[in-house]
């Protein structure tokens, strides 16, 4: 599949989530920089608290998917790092954003709504997050690579506040 090579806009994306998911609530933030969504998302069982924030003025950007409540917890006996498919942050691992894909491989560009990946892959990692709280066993298509490892919280974006 062929995908358009013009980056969608601001709006375009404003747009779009809020047809596909009214739910989830906008905002602008760093001056105009990052736009962010805020509102429920539900995984296998459960409904959760999400943070999705873009960063849509830098090229190589891509769309960060943060849980805010109930908080993602490592199982019993564990760390948070040793959550499968978790863009680990050091500082505060309770604020590490979901790694939905690798960027190096191009599975997410400009050109992509996020209404219809990250959203999806987002509910799809809480999916996969809760059966893995049963049995340790993470169920998604590819196993944690160099890129689900090192801090990726962007400073400006406030991630747990409302």
């Amino acid at each position: 599949m062929k995908r358009r090579a013009k980056p969608r806009s601001p709006e375009a994306q404003l747009s779009r989530m809020e047809r596909r998911w009214p739910l989830l609530k906008p905002r602008m933030m760093g001056g105009g920089q990052f736009l962010q969504w805020l509102g429920p998302i539900r995984g296998f069982q459960m409904e959760y608290r999400v943070s999705i924030c873009w960063d849509w003025q830098t090229p190589d950007s891509f769309p960060l998917a943060f849980v805010l409540n109930p908080e993602i917890r490592p199982r019993p006996g564990e760390r948070y790092i040793d959550i499968p498919h978790l863009r680990f942050d050091g500082q505060a691992p309770e604020n590490s954003a979901l790694c939905l894909f690798d960027p190096d491989t191009g599975e997410w560009d400009h050109s992509m709504w996020i209404a219809d990946s990250t959203v999806p892959w987002t509910s799809e990692w809480l999916h996969h997050y809760e059966l893995w709280h049963v049995d340790g066993q993470w169920r998604g298509k590819s196993a944690p690579g160099p890129n689900c490892v090192g801090a990726t919280t962007p400073q400006d974006l406030e991630t747990t506040n409302a």
